[in-house]
């Protein structure tokens, strides 16, 4: 497993989750879903969706598998507070209770996980496939005007799941997710900090490139943010 880069700002690790019978250990009782806590044992335990389901486990069995190096602790005694800013219950951001300094953020699909790691300051990161965002209407409740307009006049414009991705991501590392209308915020350029919502910080978005494999690439795209004002970022494959 690779390690954290002193060079980098955020350290991005994405797996891949294979929906095949050896996979199945992410949605089964056993020794890697041992290292889970009781939030996230009885929310994956709900999921009905076994895709759903597995993606969940892979994504935080990850997180813990990569977490627990970085700040010396046993990957089952990491302890988190998801507490909700808007009804105090486990389902919010997760903070690290053992480094606050080490902020994170956590996305998935059924077919990738994807962790974001930094010490430099508040990160979001998101991971959509492009089909996702194929949907009639998906202008409508996800693109500001002046995107629209770009979309109808520009033949390069920026793709719609890569747009979703950038805002995604900025919105999660503003620590404000999608309690603000995506519709309202225009999507932010890649590569140089950018108010995306008034009276706000600055994030600085990069698109990722998973390198996973040509099938996987192919339809997923991905971003991650920064409050800060220059971001350089490492891509780990676990």
């Amino acid at each position: 497993m690779s390690v954290p880069t002193a060079d980098a700002a955020v350290d991005v690790w994405v797996a891949r989750v294979h929906e095949s019978r050896e996979s199945m250990a992410a949605v089964e009782p056993g020794a890697r879903t041992r290292v889970l806590d009781d939030v996230e044992r009885d929310r994956w335990r709900r999921f009905t969706d076994p895709g759903a389901a597995r993606s969940y486990a892979a994504l935080h069995i990850l997180a813990r598998t990569v977490i627990g190096p970085i700040v010396g602790r046993d990957p089952a005694a990491l302890r988190f507070d998801r507490s909700c800013v808007v009804c105090g219950l486990q389902h919010g951001r997760p903070r690290l209770i053992d480094d606050p300094t080490l902020r994170l953020s956590l996305s998935r699909t059924r077919s990738v996980v994807v962790l974001a790691t930094s010490r430099a300051g508040p990160v979001g990161v998101d991971v959509e496939r492009d089909d996702a965002v194929a949907f009639a209407g998906f202008e409508e409740v996800a693109l500001h005007s002046d995107d629209r307009g770009r979309r109808r006049r520009e033949r390069d414009a920026v793709p719609d799941a890569t747009a979703w991705v950038r805002k995604e991501a900025a919105l999660k590392a503003l620590g404000v997710g999608l309690r603000v209308d995506p519709a309202s915020v225009r999507t932010p350029a890649p590569g140089k900090p950018v108010v995306v919502v008034p009276g706000l910080q600055p994030v600085n978005v990069i698109d990722l490139a998973l390198d996973l494999d040509p099938d996987v690439d192919a339809w997923h795209s991905a971003a991650v943010a920064l409050v800060t004002n220059a971001v350089s970022v490492k891509v780990h494959l676990h």
